[in-house]
């Protein structure tokens, strides 16, 4: 900021840290612009960051190994971080600006750089391509020496330059990694079969050399040493065409840069770290470029057998994660180090195990200390995974023949059985045991994770190999007895076992006895194999409360369960002999867990009930279809089930007590009844059953134990359980008796009374809603039982139904009028309501002249019900609508009686009943108000439904066919509802739009019935736009309406009419409406209605062109784009400053629209216009968008007219110098030496270009 002694100036400045700003402070403050007060408050306030903290001196011993530096070459000093200030909210040019000094930042002057150095080299290339056949193999060559001469002059000159020291390390670093290619195509070319290569190849040799000595640059030992490396990696590639020379090399320059790297390293523990400058970091660069690119020509150019580099590649991986294994900035040389040790490994497995061998036993290195370094779960993973396939690959370093005697022994003692693949098993199984001394030993280091991860992993693999040698009966013994054993050690050496190794062992002791077994006797039938189960879980159990040892009490009693599940399950094994005895000994199971939990000193007691209960439920599906075992079973399962309740008191075990009960009298019946009972006898025992459940009921009542609790609640669903199935097989006998008369039986009738009798004492005793329900279902098939053994008459049964919903719903109503508190349960209203619906569906199996005057006493019983309560008004309302439904009912059964007639005067007369339906209730309302206890409100809801379904009758009437008196009623009909509509339409608008869209319609029919067709078409629309002006402009407010419905309809009006007739409509038409929007548009001041006009005129013009045959997408793309120009330049939104951006983009859409379809039109060229013209003719229009916007100030026509302009400009060079290929290569080297030098310009004049740039995006910035 400035200051005057007379007028004072204060300058508001937006700056950025950055240290070119001083320079400039420095020029204005010699200028006398600013005082030097002015200078520090600037840089105060803009360019001050915290002063960075000092890191601590670290002292290694002389022990301790260093490891590689890696320093950042094209990282310039990091900007200070400025001082914390609060936080405003950026323009736009700050934005603007923040992306251009991103496009000058370090990473992006590189880009430039990369970009303009590959069009340089590509296009050389291509031009060198075209003439490679005019020059010698030295004349080849030294294309590339030159260029390599090129890049390093330009980098030396660059360097000289202090503000292009980026550039200058970009281009040595490409000088570098170009060298070792100039040997390797000395040696490819061999240049010494020719006379002037013995003067070239020795020259360029030389001068490589020293161009190396001369950017690398050697200070001090280690450093040197990196020089030396790099010249030899790159004089390695002469004399490849020697006998083993390129195997030589190679191993050579990978082994020397490994021991570079360590010497390197070592030399770094004496000196600090400052101290190694980046042409250190050039020469690590440039070896391990050169070092890939010697392993590279190894592998493609000399054809060396991959696998021979197996070995040098797996050294030098290990040397490079050894080395850098302790350095926090050293992962990149780590992760290399394990891609070369990986690629090693793969080289060498398949052709040479010893290598492979060998580079895993380096891997097994590393990860071990790693391991024991980090302690990481991900290093034990692999360092187990490493260390297993190198257990595979000793297996395969060994001889062949060794093998095969190996194999065959294996096969003479064990069989053919999945040989040798089971030999896995065993030969594996050293490998487990050695994870577990891992294991012990991570524990004794205070690794429990570790040690727990590690016992996983050798459990994963014992398990795996189990699996591979289960299929050979001697293996998968040896195997099982040496995993048991195994377990039993570290169980014994454990001095606190946990619970799931001591489970896992006692399975795999369980496992092993049974496998010897089998391997013994392995004939063994399946009734002794349940045998050794059912004892083997007997003596578990035994041993469960015999020891002392906590836990291995505990896993006998679930290995017991086990061998009890798995006995069950041999129950069903086809195989087994005499099932049925074995089904009554495996009641010795829940016999045995019934004891236990009657044992004082058993853990669970009530787990082994429950399992009592289980198994008791899980035999009984077994005995069910044997006579002698199923009264057994039941009566067995009926006794433990009592003693397992009197331990357990709970509902589900008195529940299945009763029911076991009540199963063994069953059973009892059919074994004592069975050739003498029907199945009408069986309903009446399922009858009787509740009955005397029920009773048994009121007796358990008495008590307040929670054991006879849960029996009452138990004997009572038991009861309601017997009750439902039997209810719904009397509905099935009842639905049956009707359709079939030939089935009948007083059994029936005696169930239903038995049924009915225990629901009545039910709801005596305890009366609720669910006894009310099954005593009403209960009344109305004992009602049904007694019809149906007499006359079966469907009506005489509907008219029963209705009688019993009336006297049920006049019986509620009185003995709720003589309670004062509650008057009324649910099943009270529901009864009645279920009669009714009964009663009328049964009416409804035929439909005649009486069907309405069923549906109407069904109706009363709802009206009965729903006046009780305020809540039942939804009740009211339908029985309201099942009175006008009997009306219906009543008129239909006539007009199907009429022997002709049209169905559109039937749907007329039905919309009038309606119509009349919906006029009575609202002259009738001050009547039907107090009986009905509705409200005003809610009746003329009820009143406007009825005009609702007129209304729908009366469309469907218009689509169907009416006779000649019935179009007049239809008429009339319709314009009584458009009344009824208008006249309610002056308290609600909603009305008004009803009534005027009916009143619309019957207009419009009866012009149909007036006018021709053709006539009518031509002239809708213009009748349309008549009346709806009329409407617009009537006084609707002076007569009692509000005027918004009847404008918003007219202005509606016109629009519907145009879809409604399609394409058919004539373009004159189509301009009459969109005069008549432009109009309202204007009436109304709403600009927005004008797009309406434009979208119609647009509409008139396209049917224009296609009579014109227009097709050009030119044409429409300017209809289109003049349209979104129009709207943005009227759109209220997008005048408003928050819109400014909207409309800028808008603007960018319709110009672009006009200006890139004008590209492609000239591209596929119009019938008639040269080519040549029609490409001019889009360079002119880019222009002229261009003057529109610099004249009207808008940015969207400068840069839409702008790109349109380059394009096709570009276009047409491009078509100019199509044919001379010598042109374009020029322009491609022209074009990357422009990149170069603007690369160049940005690193070296900063502050300019920003300052340049940043004031034609201010000025942008004051355009629309």
């Amino acid at each position: 900021m400035t200051y005057r002694a007379n007028r004072p100036i204060e300058i508001m400045l937006r700056v950025y840290p950055d240290s070119a700003l001083l320079e400039g402070l420095d020029v204005w403050l010699r200028l006398g612009l600013l005082t030097d007060i002015q200078v520090k408050r600037l840089c105060q306030e803009h360019l001050t960051c915290p002063l960075p903290s000092i890191a601590p001196v670290v002292t290694s011993s002389p022990s301790e190994t260093s490891d590689i530096v890696i320093v950042k070459d094209f990282g310039l000093p990091t900007p200070p971080t400025p001082a914390a200030r609060t936080k405003t909210i950026k323009s736009k040019r700050d934005r603007s600006t923040g992306l251009l000094q991103s496009f000058m930042a370090e990473v992006s002057v590189l880009w430039l750089l990369f970009l303009g150095v590959f069009l340089i080299v590509v296009s050389s290339a291509v031009l060198a391509a075209s003439q490679w056949r005019n020059f010698s193999p030295v004349g080849q060559y030294g294309i590339l020496f030159a260029y390599t001469l090129v890049f390093w002059g330009i980098s030396a000159w660059a360097s000289r330059q202090p503000n292009l020291q980026l550039t200058a390390r970009m281009l040595q670093v490409t000088t570098l990694l170009i060298i070792p290619v100039n040997f390797w195509m000395m040696d490819g070319f061999k240049l010494w079969n020719f006379p002037l290569g013995w003067i070239v190849a020795p020259v360029a040799a030389l001068s490589l050399t020293a161009i190396l000595v001369n950017l690398l640059q050697p200070s001090v030992s280690a450093s040197r040493l990196t020089l030396a490396n790099s010249i030899g990696l790159s004089w390695l590639h002469w004399g490849w065409s020697l006998m083993n020379f390129p195997l030589i090399a190679t191993y050579i320059g990978t082994i020397g840069t490994a021991l570079t790297l360590f010497y390197q390293s070592r030399r770094r523990r004496l000196e600090a770290e400052v101290t190694i400058s980046n042409s250190i970091s050039l020469g690590v660069i440039t070896i391990t470029f050169a070092t890939l690119l010697l392993v590279g020509r190894a592998i493609l150019g000399a054809k060396i057998p991959i696998g021979n580099l197996g070995l040098a590649l797996g050294i030098c991986g290990w040397l490079l994660g050894w080395l850098s294994r302790r350095e926090s900035r050293g992962e990149i040389w780590s992760n290399l180090g394990w891609v070369l040790l990986l690629a090693g490994w793969l080289v060498a497995v398949a052709e040479i195990p010893q290598q492979a061998i060998a580079v895993s036993i380096l891997a097994l290195w590393l990860l071990a200390d790693r391991l024991f370094r980090l302690k990481q779960s991900a290093d034990l993973i692999a360092l187990f995974l490493v260390g297993l396939q190198s257990f595979w690959l000793l297996w395969r370093a060994i001889p062949v023949a060794f093998r095969q005697q190996v194999i065959a022994f294996g096969i003479q003692l064990a069989g053919n059985d999945f040989m040798p693949q089971a030999l896995i098993g065993l030969g594996v199984f050293p490998y487990v045991v050695l994870t577990l001394f891992l294991a012990a030993y991570l524990r004794r280091q205070a690794e429990e994770e570790l040690a727990q991860q590690a016992e996983g992993m050798a459990l994963i693999l014992g398990l795996i190999l189990t699996i591979v040698s289960f299929f050979n009966p001697l293996v998968r013994v040896i195997n099982l007895l040496l995993s048991f054993i195994t377990l039993a050690v570290v169980v014994i050496l454990r001095t606190a076992a946990g619970t799931g190794l001591i489970y896992l062992t006692h399975l795999a002791g369980l496992v092993t006895i049974a496998a010897w077994i089998n391997y013994a006797f392995p004939n063994l039938t399946v009734n002794t194999w349940l045998l050794i189960l059912l004892s083997g879980a007997i003596g578990e159990w035994i041993f469960s409360i015999g020891t002392n040892w906590q836990q291995w009490r505990r896993s006998s009693w679930h290995f017991g369960l086990v061998l009890a599940a798995i006995s069950y399950a041999q129950l069903f094994n086809p195989a087994l002999k005499n099932p049925t005895d074995w089904y009554l000994a495996w009641l010795i199971v829940p016999a045995a867990l019934t004891l236990l939990s009657y044992l004082p000193n058993f853990p669970e007691p009530r787990l082994a009930n429950w399992l009592s209960v289980t198994a008791l439920l899980a035999i009984q599906p077994l005995t069910i279809i044997f006579t002698t075992p199923r009264l057994f079973s039941l009566g067995i399962a009926t006794i433990l089930m009592l003693l397992n309740t009197q331990k357990l008191p709970e509902l589900i075990t008195a529940l299945l007590t009763v029911g076991f009960g009540l199963c063994f009298g069953g059973a009892v019946i059919w074994e004592v009844f069975s050739e003498r009972m029907t199945i009408g006898w069986w309903v009446t025992v399922f009858a009787i059953a509740p009955l005397i459940l029920w009773l048994l009921y009121s007796w358990l009542r008495k008590g307040s134990s929670r054991l006879r609790q849960v029996y009452t609640a138990a004997t009572d669903g038991w009861a309601i359980a017997l009750t439902i199935p039997t209810l719904t097989f009397l509905i099935g006998y009842n639905v049956t008796a009707y359709w079939y008369p030939s089935v009948t039986a007083v059994e029936f009738i005696v169930a239903s009374g038995f049924i009915t009798a225990g629901l009545l004492y039910r709801s005596w005793n305890l009366p609720t809603n669910g006894s009310f329900y099954g005593l009403a279902l209960a009344v109305e098939l004992l009602v049904a039982s007694i019809i149906a053994s007499t006359n079966r008459s469907s009506l005489g049964l509907a008219i029963a139904t209705l009688t019993l919903g009336l006297t049920t719903q006049i019986a509620g109503d009185f003995v709720a009028s003589r309670r004062t508190t509650n008057p009324y349960l649910s099943s009270w209203h529901a009864i009645p309501i279920f009669y009714a619906i009964l009663g009328l569906i049964i009416a409804h199996k035929n439909f005649d002249a009486y069907t309405g005057l069923y549906t109407f006493a069904a109706a009363l019983v709802g009206i009965g019900i729903g006046r009780r309560n305020a809540y039942f008004k939804p009740i009211c309302y339908l029985s309201i609508f099942a009175v006008s439904a009997a009306a219906y009912e009543l008129l239909i059964y006539q007009l199907l009686q009429a022997k002709a007639g049209n169905p559109g005067d039937g749907l007329t007369l039905l919309a009038g009943l309606a119509t009349a339906i919906a006029i009575l209730q609202r002259l009738l309302a001050r009547l039907l108000l107090p009986y009905l206890r509705l409200s005003n409100a809610e009746l003329k809801a009820i009143a406007h439904l009825h005009w609702v379904a007129g209304s729908g009758l009366i469309e469907l009437a218009l689509v169907s066919s009416l006779s000649t008196p019935g179009e007049k009623i239809w008429l009339a009909v319709t314009t009584i509802l458009a009344v009824y509509a208008l006249i309610q339409g002056r308290s609600t608008a909603s009305w008004t739009y009803a009534g005027i869209v009916e009143l619309g319609i019957a207009i419009g029919y009866g012009l149909h019935l007036v006018l021709p067709d053709a006539v009518l078409l031509n002239w809708s629309v213009a009748i349309a736009c008549f009346f709806a002006y009329f409407m617009y402009i009537l006084p609707w407010t002076s007569w009692g309406w509000s005027a918004t419905p009847w404008q918003n309809s007219a202005m509606l009006l016109p629009i519907s009419i145009i879809f409604l007739n399609g394409w058919s409509v004539s373009i004159q038409s189509l301009l009459l409406v969109a005069a008549f929007y432009a109009w309202i548009a204007k009436a109304r001041s709403q600009v927005r209605l004008s797009y309406l006009s434009v979208g119609l005129a647009n509409w008139a013009i396209i049917r224009i062109f296609n009579s014109q045959a227009i097709a050009e997408p030119l044409w429409y793309a300017l209809l289109w784009g003049g349209s979104l120009l129009y709207v943005a330049q009227i759109d209220p939104a997008l005048r408003s400053p928050s819109g400014r951006e909207t409309r800028h983009l808008l603007r960018c859409l319709a110009i672009g629209l006009i200006c890139f379809t004008a590209l492609y039109q000239a591209e596929v060229g119009i019938y008639g216009i040269s080519p040549l013209f029609l490409g001019f003719l889009t360079i002119g229009l880019g222009i002229v968008v261009i003057l529109i916007g610099i004249a009207l100030r808008v940015r969207a026509f400068l840069y839409i007219g702008t790109l349109t302009f380059t394009i096709r400009v570009l276009r047409q060079v491009w078509l100019f110098i199509n044919d001379y290929s010598l042109f374009l290569w020029a322009i491609g080297i022209v074009a990357g030496s422009l990149l170069i030098w603007i690369a160049l310009t940005f690193e070296a004049r900063r502050s300019q270009a920003i300052a340049f740039v940043q004031y034609w995006m201010t000025e942008l910035e004051n355009w629309e």
